[in-house]
């Protein structure tokens, strides 16, 4: 007996993450749902009861393993996409599989959760491997992280790279003070403390720099109380602003540059869209930040407070190089925008067996 055809299009997944009004997949979900209309798309965690879909698009391994035997029960393609450096994702959790994730790298090569009853493997690595093998085909936002992912068990010969792209923005930047910004979530794994402390650094040389953060509060308990306290050390105190889960949209354009300081990154949504308004980039030399900037940035050392300050410095100090970074972030990031991502999965759900109903098929 022939099954009926769905009337949902593409069924995303995801747990452990919520919606983010900056940054996380969340944003790059609905991001790619909206730019593509002739497509439906659900958004649903891996504890809900999976609605039927032609094709699954699981957004994190841990959550390919979770929904992988509902797909196949159902016939049905699941698309894996990559997000982050294999060791590095860390969920809240895994929904009905009962794993806590939070003491293991969700993206796989962790090792948190342990054994059940039964004497099944819930190790955080195991159910990555698990998510790998569930997948008819694994995405990754750069060749940082496929090569991560590949390293870990996904299969080189069903896994694409798909990078990240941000919006084109309007020409509206007004610069008026040295304001340096960072844009994403507060958590340890940004380095927050040591952009602090580079911070601390550059106001030594320039005392009228500011450093905003803009972004949702989203580590332990406690943590953003430490950030706070350290933005109020000497150097530093009334130099800091904490803008909260503002739109970044409002920020960019005020931004001398952006800098990060992250532990890693598979390709930051924040640089993106700095680099669109064509604000100058600092950032650290992990995971796919290199492919996110290349020459239209500044790229540090990794975990060296002082390469950072250094480079922040190089921005704010010499006008002339900040317009030709300026110029060179926003001619790069009009190379791929989100619509050429938007496309490109597009073309992997027709592959996945989608009728075609836009010119990317």
């Amino acid at each position: 007996m022939q099954r009926s055809q769905p009337s949902l299009d593409v069924c995303l997944l995801a747990d452990g993450i919520g919606p983010r009004t900056i940054g996380g997949v969340s944003r790059w979900a609905m991001t790619l749902a909206a730019e593509l209309p002739h497509r439906s798309f659900a958004m649903v965690g891996t504890h809900d009861e999976l609605p039927p879909a032609r094709v699954y698009h699981a957004l994190t391994p841990l959550a390919a393993a979770a929904a992988g035997p509902a797909a196949r029960a159902a016939g049905r393609p699941l698309l894996l996409t990559c997000h982050a450096m294999s060791n590095t994702w860390h969920p809240e959790g895994v929904g009905w599989l009962g794993v806590d994730a939070s003491q293991g790298g969700g993206g796989g090569g962790g090792g948190g959760g342990g054994k059940g009853g039964d004497g099944k493997d819930f190790t955080v690595a195991h159910l990555t491997r698990r998510g790998y093998s569930e997948a008819t085909l694994v995405g990754a936002v750069s060749g940082a992280v496929a090569a991560s992912h590949v390293a870990a068990g996904a299969p080189a010969d069903r896994t694409v790279v798909i990078p990240n792209g941000a919006a084109l923005a309007p020409s509206s930047r007004r610069v008026e003070e040295p304001l340096v910004g960072f844009v994403g979530r507060l958590a340890p794994i940004k380095g927050l403390e040591r952009l602090l402390r580079a911070m601390r650094a550059v106001r030594a040389s320039r005392g009228d720099a500011q450093l905003v953060l803009v972004g949702p509060a989203d580590g332990p308990p406690g943590y953003l109380q430490h950030l706070r306290r350290l933005a109020d050390q000497p150097g530093l105190r009334g130099a800091v602003q904490f803008a909260g889960e503002d739109r970044p949209e409002r920020w960019y354009p005020r931004l001398a540059c952006l800098a990060m300081a992250s532990e890693t990154e598979g390709m930051p949504l924040a640089l993106l869209e700095a680099m669109a308004h064509g604000v100058p980039c600092v950032a650290p030399d992990v995971g796919g930040i290199g492919e996110t900037l290349g020459p239209a940035g500044v790229i540090v050392a990794p975990r060296c407070e002082e390469s950072l300050a250094e480079g922040i410095l190089r921005i704010l100090d010499d006008a002339d190089e900040a317009e030709r970074l300026s110029q060179a972030a926003r001619a790069r990031a009009r190379r791929w925008t989100t619509a050429d991502t938007a496309a490109a999965y597009d073309a992997l759900y027709a592959q996945l067996g989608l009728p075609c109903r836009a010119s990317s098929c």
